[in-house]
This record gives C-alpha cells, sequence and structure tokens, in this order.
C-alpha cells in the first residue's frame, strides 16, 4: 500500500489517495475480494455491508483500501474485476484522491446477477432504472427470449420480485 494512502473521504469518512503519480493505464491497485456465504454476510456488522457488491451471484467483501474508493462522475480509475485492480484511466497525480464511476459498479452487478441467473451468458443487456437497492433490468437469453426482472438488493444480494 506504499503507493496509496487512506485519508478523509465519503466512505465512513474515508478516502484512498495516490502517494506518487501513476500513467494513464496502469495498475493503481490490485485487491483480492473475499467470497462471502450468506451465513458469513449475515454475521457481518452492519457497518461493513456497504463494502460488498454481488458480482455472478455471489456476494464479496472489498478489502481496505480498495473499499475506500470513493465515486466520481469523472473518475480516474477503473475496474477489472477479472483481473481484480482498478487501473489509471489518465494520469493521477501524487496526492490526488483515487475514484472510480459506482454507477458502472452497479451496473456490472445487475449484468453478472442476470447471467448468473441465466447460468448462461446474456445479451442486449438494458438497465431500465433504479440503482444501487432496487432495479429493473432487461436483456436477451442465448436461446433468443427476452427478459426484464424487477430486482431487490436483499441481505448483500439481488433477488429477483415478482412481476
Amino acid at each position: 500500500m506504499q503507493n496509496l494512502m487512506i485519508g478523509k473521504g465519503k466512505l465512513s469518512g474515508k478516502g484512498v489517495y495516490a502517494n506518487r503519480d501513476f500513467a494513464e493505464g496502469e495498475v493503481v491497485m490490485a485487491y483480492k475480494l473475499k467470497e462471502l456465504s450468506q451465513k458469513d454476510f449475515d454475521a457481518l456488522p452492519a457497518s461493513e455491508h456497504k463494502f460488498t457488491h454481488s458480482y455472478w451471484g455471489k456476494i464479496y467483501l472489498y478489502p481496505p483500501p480498495a473499499r475506500y474508493v470513493n465515486h466520481s462522475a469523472d473518475p480516474n480509475t477503473r475496474q477489472d474485476l477479472k483481473k481484480m485492480c482498478d487501473y489509471a484511466t489518465r494520469l493521477i497525480k501524487k496526492g490526488e484522491m483515487i475514484t472510480t464511476n459506482a454507477t458502472l459498479e452497479v451496473e456490472t452487478e445487475l449484468k453478472t446477477f442476470a447471467a448468473a441467473y441465466e447460468n448462461n451468458p446474456i445479451k442486449d443487456f438494458k438497465w431500465l432504472m433504479g440503482g444501487y437497492r432496487n432495479a429493473e433490468i432487461s436483456y436477451t437469453t442465448l436461446a433468443g427470449l427476452k427478459r426484464n426482472l424487477r430486482l431487490k438488493r436483499v441481505k448483500g444480494n439481488w433477488t429477483v420480485l415478482p412481476k
């Protein structure tokens, strides 16, 4: 973490800052998400729930410092879940707060949930409305079926609501 430091921010009063310059495309932080069972999630203190996200129908806990990366509509990093890292989308100067677009993170949650729900990749994904707690999505299955789902985040993961 010598390249980064935790300082003041909006997530539990914390944020992540660059301790050196990062070039565009450079990995700013690597992290190892911890997969949680429902029992693990339920055992977490409520204050830790905001540091969890769900991908592919599974709940993951973000470790420090990744959990303190603040949202920005004009972020300086982008998440890569396959490589489990955030990389710089532009030059980041020493002392600058590390930010990401949390909206893209939620969209990734919704897309990966739909693929896990179908147990197959999907296409033509659209996030129709909602946000971190409730959402409505549409997509097409590989078999060509069009789906519209209303979702609610319940106990750390997305749940399909009845129509």
